[in-house]
């Protein structure tokens, strides 16, 4: 039942990320030439009207790669028409278009978006929350406020909101989140919560997939979940990475929800501040105001949880610390109704384990913040929160808390466990970027190894050219196919007797694929084993 649910969710997620091309209108903004003056985006889009009708409504407004722009504006849709907005280069993932935001005429910062219908971001740096030199970022600016609408973010970052970086103000949304860093979320110099990964709020979640996402720097949790009465749906959130997060009321907040998936992450410090009664002043936890990582608020009889491969832990830094501090203990990981729930599962160490890993390259340690806090929780000039980044130096944004954002890698040792220790034997966390640990330890897609033999694939995700890379013990026959989720044959790689050995074989992607996720068959004699790759366009 799981593999099924996994392929339908990767089936979905690659519908939806990959858009048809007949019929597609498509409409470049082009960028204004002029760095101090950008190009405004709010007249183009809200203006593509013709007597007093969305010109098409089935429009994606591309944006130049590399190049500013901003909206005077609130981007606003209905439900009969979505609102699509990307970079003119998709495959160009270090060049994103930028998007921010321009003052009003009273001065007032508009929000980026509030869509009633279906939005797609794909390849945007989003500035969502900016208002100024040392001013508190505005909060909310990403609000999704149409009900059953489908949200798809891939390959962006979005950064600089009080609040949550993607803010559920509706019920039944479908959200796909993939290979996104969020970043940079939460007030400035004054305590309170917010800082948020994905803010469901109060609202039912119908679906929220998030795959390969790293979410850092915020005050509060990766997710929450609050209030709601009627459970999500379905949530998957499957190979994401967070560091430097305060975790002023936890983690991974579930609330109320049927069937998730917490799967194959790295969570680095999820709470910074520790679990302490102290700060529990806002919002309470589930179990008796101690914060842990990952919780649930009510049991239903469906609920059914996976939580399984993860790596959560603390580095020395940060436990030196507590043990500085009487009131301050380490967080627990698991809520008492998820054991409860998961039985033997949730202590068998399947489902987390600790790892102290050392990552690439970060930007600096979020401590000093938490050191402030204890020291003085009512301080209005305490350490600057929502870090500023490095290029800013010596202008007016300039707080003397500089971080070089530009270099975050969150790769790490293929040697380490936790480069083996996904639920299907390679590595967890974000490794798209990580060629260290493609594929490393085993299959993908919950599919068995074939005796004797190992299948790899890389680069992964796919840039045009495909290596496949296999094992045989023994001469026989091999058939090596790509297919579409759909499961249509859409290359046939290799077809005959291959001998023992290793064997590398190229693979020119054909320019009519479509960026999204597909499959390659490893066929040997009576044995079958997949892999699954991405395609990026």
């Amino acid at each position: 039942m799981e593999k099924k649910m996994y392929y339908f969710v990767a089936l979905a997620l690659s519908m939806l990320m990959t858009q048809a091309s007949f019929g597609q209108r498509y409409v470049k903004i082009a960028a204004s030439g002029d760095p101090a003056n950008p190009t405004d985006i709010f007249p183009v889009i809200m203006g593509d009207t013709a007597n007093g009708a969305r010109v098409d409504n089935n429009t994606i407004y591309q944006l130049e790669n590399g190049v500013t722009y901003v909206t005077s504006g609130r981007l606003r849709n209905t439900k009969d028409w979505p609102l699509q907005i990307e970079a003119e280069n998709l495959t160009d993932l270090e060049n994103k278009a930028i998007l921010t935001r321009l003052p009003n005429s009273s001065g007032t910062y508009p929000d980026i978006g509030r869509p009633e219908g279906d939005f797609t971001f794909k390849n945007l740096w989003i500035i969502s929350g900016e208002r100024g030199a040392l001013e508190n970022h505005d909060w909310g600016r990403i609000r999704a406020s149409g009900s059953k609408t489908r949200i798809v973010v891939k390959d962006c970052i979005i950064e600089k909101d009080r609040g949550g970086f993607i803010q559920v103000r509706a019920d039944s949304l479908k959200i796909f989140i993939d290979n996104c860093i969020f970043r940079n979320g939460g007030n400035r110099r004054i305590l309170q919560g917010n800082g948020r990964g994905v803010d469901a709020r109060n609202f039912t979640l119908d679906t929220l997939v998030m795959t390969n996402t790293i979410v850092h720097n915020i005050q509060d949790r990766f997710f929450r979940s609050q209030g709601a009465v009627v459970p999500h749906n379905y949530i998957m959130i499957d190979h994401c990475t967070s560091f430097n997060t305060a975790g002023r009321h936890g983690h991974i907040q579930l609330g109320r929800v049927k069937k998730a998936i917490i799967t194959n992450n790295i969570f680095s410090n999820p709470i910074m501040l520790g679990s302490s009664p102290v700060f529990t002043d806002e919002q309470t936890q589930p179990d008796n105001n101690l914060h842990k990582v990952i919780t649930l608020d009510t049991l239903f009889a469906e609920t059914d949880l996976t939580i399984a491969g993860n790596n959560i832990f603390w580095t020395s830094d940060v436990t030196d610390y507590w043990a500085t501090v009487d009131t301050v203990n380490a967080p627990g990981i698991l809520s008492d109704l998820i054991v409860q729930n998961m039985g033997t599962a949730a202590d068998s160490g399947n489902a987390y384990f600790t790892e102290v890993i050392g990552f690439d390259s970060l930007p600096g340690s979020i401590l000093q913040y938490v050191k402030d806090l204890y020291a003085n929780p009512q301080s209005d000039s305490m350490y600057d929160f929502i870090v500023e980044d490095i290029l800013v130096s010596g202008t007016a944004f300039d707080s003397g808390n500089l971080f070089d954002l530009s270099e975050t890698s969150p790769c790490y040792s293929a040697s380490s466990a936790s480069a083996t220790a996904s639920t299907t034997g390679g590595a967890i966390g974000v490794t798209s970027t990580c060629p260290q640990l493609w594929n490393l330890g085993g299959a993908t897609n919950n599919e068995e190894l074939l005796d004797g033999t190992a299948f790899k694939i890389y680069p992964n995700p796919v840039l045009g050219k495909a290596n496949f890379v296999f094992t045989l013990e023994h001469t026989g026959d091999v058939v090596l196919e790509v297919f579409d989720l759909n499961g249509r044959v859409l290359s046939v790689i290799n077809e005959g007797v291959v001998s023992a050995g290793v064997h590398k074989l190229k693979w020119e992607v054909p320019s009519k694929l479509k960026g999204g996720f597909y499959i390659a068959r490893l066929r040997v004699g009576e044995k079958v084993h997949t892999e699954k790759f991405i395609l990026n366009r």
